[in-house]
């Protein structure tokens, strides 16, 4: 599967965010979400709702996977640490940090335009290809 297309093209929650993919290798992706209302806590300021950075690091680290097996797998448990608000377009780096045949372990920096820290995730994901087939995308 190409990550490309499948996040950019095939992904009905990354087009409702906003998501873009924007560089991947085998086990690294970085991506962007630029920051609209619709994202926002406030009608008078924008203001990133919690979930938007939490969703941009969830949907990375679901590609960073697919990079390694070819097919995102489901998410398992995600620690976030936010580091300060998102007022403006937001860009994550998520890379693979520990690929098993049961599950992976995935880290992502989310930072903003001028490269500060924004949030911080570790996530726990299952990996998931069973006789060649991945149940939570083949069925």
């Amino acid at each position: 599967m190409d990550v490309f297309e499948r996040f950019n093209e095939q992904y009905p929650f990354g087009e409702h965010l906003g998501l873009e993919l924007t560089h991947v290798e085998e086990g690294y992706v970085e991506g962007k979400i630029e920051l609209e209302d619709h994202h926002s806590l406030s009608e008078t300021t924008v203001l990133a709702h919690g979930a938007v950075p939490f969703g941009l690091a969830d949907s990375l680290s679901a590609a960073a996977l697919a990079s390694v097996e070819g097919n995102p797998g489901p998410t398992l448990d995600v620690r976030i640490d936010y580091l300060r608000p998102a007022t403006g377009d937001i860009y994550g780096k998520a890379e693979v940090v520990r690929y098993g045949r049961e599950t992976g372990v995935v880290e992502v920096e989310v930072v903003d335009e001028d490269d500060r820290p924004l949030a911080k995730t570790r996530g726990v994901y299952k990996t998931n290809v069973v006789k060649g087939k991945n149940p939570f995308v083949d069925s």
